[in-house]
């Protein structure tokens, strides 16, 4: 079994992009360039990927299904229980807690023990990681809770502004925010309907567990939250709305710039 540390699962998470080339029309690299484009070329960037972040807020339950692509993978699951919050930050070193063995085409799950001390306040971070780290090592991840389930492996959200809307009537927004970088940045989180601003630091793999109910913010009418990133940050984000006898989850964020 290969040796972890968390700078080297940082480093590998900044430098993923999880795309494959599933194939090209016709013509060749180094042609004149003024010719027509190749046609029929595709390139898949947010489905098949290694190293990939799941966090987990007030689940309730949750079942995390991998399948690996063309060739055999070994995945390795991690819990990371990293937390910051506001009076301070809580560090913890991830944790290998599952070894999923894969052939190739094959499916298997793994159901996430939320008793476990990473997901203590009812949020918590899964990174799940292929041994070998090489280009065949990819795989795909979807994560069922809350009566859905959302396909999270590929490109995340980064460096940037980003919104997340809410409805009139909505009781409170809470949200996990990871940072996926392998530097510390600051994350700005504020209200576009209102005055309400909130600013926070997260160290690598660390989550914060935001609640506009527990800061006061007022969601007023329809509008949004929006989450800044500075310094080129790279952050993961999942949560739900709450509104009267309804619960709407947020899917985890994996939108990243085009192309």
């Amino acid at each position: 079994m290969r040796s972890f540390t968390l700078v080297g699962v940082v480093a590998v998470l900044a430098g993923c992009s999880g795309g494959q080339t599933l194939g090209t029309g016709a013509g060749t690299e180094g042609t004149d360039p003024t010719a027509a484009p190749v046609v029929g070329q595709v390139k898949q960037k947010a489905q098949f990927a290694d190293d990939t972040i799941i966090n987990l807020v007030d689940p309730l339950s949750a079942t995390i299904t991998v399948t690996a692509d063309l060739n055999p993978t070994t995945v390795q699951v991690y819990y990371v229980g990293d937390k910051t919050t506001n009076t301070g930050h809580t560090v913890a070193s991830p944790v290998l807690v599952d070894t999923i063995d894969l052939a190739a085409d094959q499916t298997k799950k793994h159901q996430v023990n939320l008793g476990n001390a990473a997901f203590a306040g009812g949020y918590g971070t899964v990174l799940l990681q292929s041994v070998g780290q090489t280009p065949s090592d990819i795989f795909q991840t979807y994560v069922q809770y809350g009566g859905s389930m959302f396909s999270t492996g590929g490109s995340v959200f980064t460096g940037g502004s980003y919104r997340i809307p809410y409805l009139s009537g909505t009781l409170r927004m809470v949200l996990a925010l990871t940072n996926q970088s392998d530097f510390a940045f600051e994350v700005d989180l504020s209200n576009v309907g209102g005055t309400d601003f909130k600013a926070i630091t997260l160290e690598p793999l660390s989550t914060y567990k935001f609640d506009t109910l527990a800061e006061g913010w007022h969601m007023n009418g329809t509008s949004s939250v929006q989450i800044f990133t500075n310094a080129g940050g790279t952050v993961s984000v999942s949560g739900y709305v709450d509104r009267l006898l309804q619960r709407i989850r947020i899917t985890p964020v994996k939108a990243a710039p085009f192309p």
